[in-house]
């Protein structure tokens, strides 16, 4: 058996192989029902979709052979996939091809005789695999048989474009929401938009001294859990949002609101006054009752919160300034627990 040739293009060839995901994936419909067209086209016992990887061929989809994949060096389909093979690769009998006839796939079982496959061509002209058809006798196609493995194949090239791109797409989807600002749920920064803008504007006050202060605000919902437990978390999702909405009103356009996630909040108050720790916790506390008063709800909203004030000449980070509101938080909700008995 003669050692099957490798492409010049072969590492270009891999990498749009790569690009399409689709190695090792189970079974689909759609691409089986090519498959099993090819068969009944050309009248052959075995059709496959194979993929030529860089040791092995794999099978997408298979009729009349059980395997999922063979070594690259047996594969008949290593020769389809050569630069410049639009047409199909045709071996009437392989007993009688010196590069075929010691194979094993050819003395043993399943004992091929006749191959053809069309390449599977990428934009790039890249052959990734081939629709290939086989038979135990030697035989030929048609010219009609071969038009339409031909067409087939492109079928399913044009089939396996269409999956790269959702692959891309959902890809790019993902990336985008990565890079995104913004909490889905309530519109306010998320912890990376809270992050980059607290940062600015920790930098900007350290810039310059003047008589205002940054200060910190970390806050949790009280009793979110019980509230989608007795609930459901649908009534949990609109209690975040109107609590979102609570420190909208409470606080400032200029100061950076944020959901970190779950119940928890953040807010960086911006060029506020000595004692704006006082006034945010009255604030706040009338925002809520009226809410609570007001929403006919069987529940009522409330928040525990610490408030830290970032001094010009402190050296303290926006995670090290958080940490100290987060703790300030922890006192305030234990207090409050202490009060309740």
């Amino acid at each position: 058996m003669m050692k099957p040739p490798i492409p010049e293009n072969e590492e270009a060839r891999l990498q749009a192989l790569q690009s399409y995901h689709i190695l090792d994936t189970p079974s689909e419909q759609d691409y089986d029902d090519i498959t099993l067209l090819a068969s009944q086209i050309c009248n052959v016992p075995i059709a496959l979709i194979s993929l030529i990887d860089s040791e092995r061929q794999w099978f997408k989809s298979k009729v009349g052979l059980d395997i999922e994949e063979t070594t690259r060096d047996v594969a008949f389909c290593t020769y389809a996939v050569m630069p410049d093979s639009a047409r199909p690769f045709i071996v009437e009998d392989a007993t009688k091809d010196e590069r075929f006839a010691g194979n094993p796939l050819v003395t043993q079982n399943p004992n091929i005789r006749f191959y053809a496959g069309a390449p599977l061509l990428t934009s790039d002209n890249h052959a990734i695999g081939t629709l290939c058809v086989i038979d135990r006798e030697p035989r030929q196609l048609t010219d009609a048989q071969l038009e339409a493995l031909q067409a087939l194949a492109r079928q399913l090239t044009m089939k396996l474009e269409l999956r790269r791109m959702s692959v891309l797409l959902q890809e790019s989807n993902e990336q985008l929401q990565s890079l995104s600002l913004t909490d889905d749920l309530t519109g306010l920064y998320n912890r990376r938009g809270f992050m980059l803008h607290a940062e600015q504007q920790l930098k900007l006050f350290r810039s310059r001294r003047s008589d205002s202060r940054l200060w910190m605000m970390m806050a949790d919902m009280d009793k979110l859990k019980p509230i989608n437990d007795l609930f459901g978390h649908d009534e949990g999702s609109a209690a975040i949002i109107k609590t979102a909405e609570l420190f909208r009103q409470t606080f400032r356009a200029a100061d950076i609101i944020a959901r970190l996630g779950g119940d928890e909040f953040a807010v960086l108050i911006i060029n506020a006054v000595e004692n704006c720790d006082r006034i945010i916790a009255e604030r706040l506390q009338e925002n809520f009752d009226k809410h609570n008063a007001d929403s006919g709800k069987s529940y009522r909203l409330s928040i525990s919160f610490g408030i830290v004030a970032i001094e010009f000449d402190d050296t303290t980070s926006i995670e090290q300034t958080m940490k100290q509101a987060d703790e300030a938080m922890y006192e305030h909700k234990r207090n409050k627990k202490d009060l309740r008995g």
